[in-house]
């Protein structure tokens, strides 16, 4: 394929944005006394907050980890006293998480800071600016997503030789 400079430059920067900023936001989490993963637990279970809690399956999902990666996630939060277990009053075999008393004592008082937090880190784009980059971003993952089911992808032949 005919090179593209300009092109190689954006995708190295892309690539480059894709690991920094979870890398990021893990080093941030960890000085909150957090990591990126109980966190969003922790925030869907606050938000999503109902008298039978939220499932772990359901979880996995919304954030594609494997069922030993939620449950390690779990198991750690369980053991802080933020989270608790229970069976699915409609399907004993669902096993559904509710914030403890101390996960929502903590959430709301963690929320405001985190906001906070937040609210200076982007303090220097405009609104404008996040619209820009929030439409971009969106349309990236679209375009990766449809790219991956099109038969448009192409694999080295070495990949598939094993």
């Amino acid at each position: 394929p005919k090179f593209d400079a300009q092109f190689l430059a954006t995708l190295i920067h892309v690539i480059h944005f894709q690991h920094a900023v979870p890398a990021l936001f893990d080093q941030y989490f960890a000085k909150m006394g957090l990591s990126r993963a109980r966190f969003m637990v922790l925030i869907q279970l606050f938000v999503r907050d109902s008298e039978d809690g939220l499932g772990i399956s359901d979880l996995i999902r919304l954030y594609n980890v494997s069922s030993a990666t939620m449950t390690g996630v779990v198991d750690t939060l369980e053991k802080e006293g933020f989270v608790t277990r229970s069976h699915s009053k409609s399907d004993r075999r669902r096993i559904n998480l509710r914030l403890t008393a101390r996960g929502q004592e903590f959430m709301t008082y963690f929320i405001p800071i985190h906001y906070t937090n937040m609210k200076k880190m982007m303090e220097d784009f405009t609104m404008e600016d996040l619209q820009v980059f929030m439409r971009l971003n969106t349309s990236l993952v679209a375009t990766i997503e449809d790219f991956l089911v099109s038969d448009r992808l192409r694999i080295p032949r070495m990949m598939n030789e094993k």
